[in-house]
């Protein structure tokens, strides 16, 4: 039996003997999600000739508007949070006798934390709401089923595109983020302090583990394979006009709770 006839007769079956229960919904809701996950992951053995090139296209342009025309919202961000969490370590650190802690903290705060977290909401409530948007009135104005009707898998021209450009993004910000809010929070701190250059890079650059670097990369792997994937998928749901706004709002409501979720797990997972 096809795995779809599996899932059919699954949720019938839900549907059949539960019919009003929050454990049917959940369930159908999971098992949907997990299906559109499979067709998006199985159209890349799709992706040769021709469609490699319209990928690739499509990739650049998302980068371009995901990664690139973030950077000036994001710099804000990351130069303000960078200059108050600096401006307290290099004030209360030392009076506590604590000058080497101040690179463990900024590891803490900003590597570890604030730089993943930070950056995939800006991503999300930029970019991801704009994509199920798009998606959402694309399916409208029948789009979608015109590239079916001429032989186009729309999960391998449209979604797949979207989370190759989504972990790209997420990945090359959440560096961007880190590199400005300590270099340009710590040049802003000078305004109110004097603090040695050389040796505050010294306590960061000892403070930084490989450990580190792994859970922030699998961070931005797995937010930015996450926020891409649960906007298309509800990006391609409604029926009607009137659809549109509720399912952008369950898409950026579903991502966010996701990313928290996923941010807090590896953080407990690396550092127990």
């Amino acid at each position: 039996m096809a795995l779809g006839s599996i899932q059919n007769s699954v949720n019938a079956f839900f549907k059949k003997y539960l019919p009003d229960s929050w454990i049917t919904k959940a369930f159908i809701g999971a098992s949907n999600y997990l299906w559109f996950i499979r067709k998006v992951f199985r159209s890349a053995f799709y992706l040769r000739g021709k469609h490699l090139d319209t990928f690739i296209r499509v990739v650049t342009n998302q980068v371009r508007f995901t990664g690139l025309q973030a950077l000036p919202m994001l710099s804000i961000i990351a130069l303000s949070l960078g200059a108050v969490t600096i401006i307290e370590a290099l004030v209360f650190l030392p009076k506590l006798g604590q000058n080497d802690f101040i690179g463990n903290l900024l590891r803490l705060v900003i590597i570890r934390e604030i730089g993943p977290l930070i950056t995939a909401i800006i991503v999300l409530a930029r970019s991801g709401s704009a994509i199920t948007a798009e998606l959402c009135t694309q399916k409208m104005h029948r789009e979608i089923d015109s590239l079916e009707m001429m032989g186009i898998n729309p999960y391998l021209l449209i979604v797949l595109p979207r989370l190759f450009a989504g972990v790209i993004s997420v990945m090359l910000l959440i560096i961007y983020f880190d590199v400005i809010a300590i270099v340009g929070g710590y040049l802003i701190s000078l305004v109110v302090t004097s603090f040695p250059f050389s040796i505050f890079v010294d306590t960061l650059a000892r403070s930084i583990t490989m450990t580190d670097l792994i859970s922030t990369f699998i961070k931005a792997v797995l937010m930015g394979i996450v926020i891409p994937l649960t906007c298309t998928y509800y990006g391609l749901k409604p029926e009607s006009l009137f659809q549109i706004p509720i399912y952008v709002s369950k898409a950026v409501i579903y991502s966010l709770f996701t990313v928290f979720l996923l941010n807090a797990f590896i953080s407990v997972l690396f550092y127990l």
